[in-house]
């Protein structure tokens, strides 16, 4: 057994989880990392074995605990995925460097670097050779001299992406500090998704040049809000081909607001009311290509329902929300609901502060 693969089987038996989020950021202040992770500052506290469980018990988001080495920070998630966004990585990169290694009990894994707020490299520990980022070669001498190749074992490959993260910070995991008491964070309000993801970009999606998308990303602000709520009812209204008058309406009373006291609570419930008797239809029908249309218009007026909540924001919010049990079949409305959604997250994320 080799040096790297006797520290990984050390950790594990001082206590490293099996399926796990370890990060090493160059920032010794835990506060700091905390913030850039997106945690509450407040819920700080110096907890050991048995208070960590009871907070895991009782708070079901993600839960991090920090320690300072050096001048570096390690950040373990139990349980946990937030290092391994590309979003969380360029924020803990800021003005320096993070690492980060993530498997999960499902086999989902992620290896990323950043330096400076940009993700150099990343890669999936069951595909080591396709590297993507700023500079997917940028770990290229690290992972030679460590032996990673996709001819090792999980095992063994998290055990050099571990010695990976020791050799880039000179921060060495201490198998103590997974059995002692430990500074840990709630994380409740995570950094949002970009906006646009880099998928869209590069070749860039055609939608994200009409006007009013590129209206709404030039300035994705909770002013913003009632134009993203009416494109995600446009939007559902196309890809549902609803022509039923009532999706006129709905589009006018976003545009212009009641014309008389109790128009919109009228008209949400007569909505609703459509939707429920659709739903009813497409499991009349049982299965088949009409029945999925018929449930698609389903959906789609439970999507225009929520739109018409008074708050445009939460609205926007609780539409997009619907839109995700939503089976669209064309790649483009998914993408451009995909943006939307991250816009109103957005929003509603700068509401809340």
């Amino acid at each position: 057994m080799c040096a790297y693969d006797m520290k990984y089987a050390e950790l594990m038996d001082a206590g490293l989880p099996d399926q796990l989020c370890l990060t090493w950021v160059r920032e010794p202040d835990i506060d700091e990392v905390a913030r850039r992770f997106g945690a509450d500052l407040t819920s700080k506290e110096w907890a050991d074995d048995d208070r960590i469980a009871d907070l895991e018990e009782d708070y079901r988001a993600e839960l991090i605990h920090l320690v300072t080495v050096g001048d570096w920070t390690l950040a373990l998630a139990p349980n946990g995925y937030q290092g391994s966004r590309s979003e969380v990585m360029e924020s803990l990169s800021a003005q320096g460097r993070a690492f980060s290694v993530y498997w999960s009990a499902a086999m989902d894994s992620a290896v990323m670097y950043a330096v400076d707020g940009v993700v150099q490299t990343e890669f999936d520990l069951a595909e080591v050779d396709e590297r993507t980022g700023a500079d997917p070669s940028a770990l290229d001498p690290l992972l030679a001299e460590l032996g990673v190749s996709d001819e090792l074992s999980l095992p063994e490959l998290q055990a050099r992406c571990l010695a990976m993260g020791e050799r880039l910070s000179g921060a060495l995991v201490p198998p103590g500090w997974l059995r002692s008491p430990r500074h840990v964070f709630k994380i409740v309000d995570p950094l949002p998704d970009a906006i646009v993801p880099p998928a869209y970009l590069n070749p860039r999606a055609p939608f994200l040049d009409e006007p009013e998308i590129a209206r709404i990303l030039a300035d994705p602000s909770p002013a913003m809000a009632p134009a993203v709520n009416r494109q995600i009812a446009t939007t559902v209204i196309a890809i549902a081909g609803i022509d039923d008058p009532i999706a006129g309406e709905a589009l006018r009373l976003l545009d212009t607001g009641e014309r008389f006291p109790g128009e919109r609570q009228k008209l949400r419930d007569r909505v609703i009311q459509q939707a429920e008797a659709t739903i009813d239809q497409a499991r009349s029908l049982g299965g088949g290509p009409e029945a999925d249309r018929v449930a698609l218009t389903a959906h789609a007026l439970r999507v225009l329902y929520r739109s018409l909540w008074p708050e445009p924001a939460e609205a926007a919010s609780a539409a997009s929300s619907e839109v995700l049990l939503m089976k669209v079949p064309n790649r483009t409305d998914r993408m451009r609901l995909t943006v939307l959604r991250n816009v109103s997250e957005r929003i509603r994320r700068e509401l809340r502060r």
